[in-house]
This record gives C-alpha cells, sequence and structure tokens, in this order.
C-alpha cells in the first residue's frame, strides 16, 4: 500500500520591481564583505531576495551599508502595495 505525503506548501515567490532589483544587485557588489556565502552567479529577482540584501547589509555591514539598506528598504516599501514590514 502506497501512502502519499501531502505536498508542502510553500508561498509563491513575488518578483522585485526593476528598481529594487537594479538597486539590490549594485549594493551586493559594492557591499560585496556582506555576501560571502553568495555564489557568483546569484541574481536577485524575488522580494525575498532583496529583503536578504537589507538583513546581510544590516548584519555585516558598516554606515554606509546601513544607510544602503535603509534606502533599498525604503525603495522596496514604496513599491510593496500589501503594506508588509520587510
Amino acid at each position: 500500500m502506497k501512502v502519499e505525503e501531502p505536498a508542502a506548501s510553500f508561498p509563491a515567490r513575488v518578483p522585485a520591481s526593476p528598481e529594487v532589483v537594479a538597486l539590490a544587485s549594485e549594493l551586493v557588489r559594492k557591499f560585496s564583505e556582506c555576501f560571502w556565502f553568495r555564489h557568483p552567479e546569484a541574481k536577485v529577482r524575488y522580494e525575498d531576495d532583496a529583503r536578504l540584501v537589507v538583513e546581510h547589509l544590516r548584519e555585516y555591514g558598516d554606515k554606509r551599508a546601513w544607510a544602503a539598506a535603509k534606502e533599498l528598504s525604503r525603495i522596496k516599501k514604496s513599491r510593496n502595495c500589501s503594506g508588509r514590514l520587510i
């Protein structure tokens, strides 16, 4: 008798706006020391990718990285209609 396991339910990934993708990608290059774990060919494409950029700039960055994270977060919020916090 074969027992079927329920399929995992993951929320759909939300694509990030082109402006968010461009800024987040630039910040990953500029503050590469904050993204030591990241594969060189990885791309920022989704909202959760951009959220990870903000988190790592804040956790591993200096004052300039914090300011950059604030700007990226501001742009994300202005592009996010759902009102979710980052």
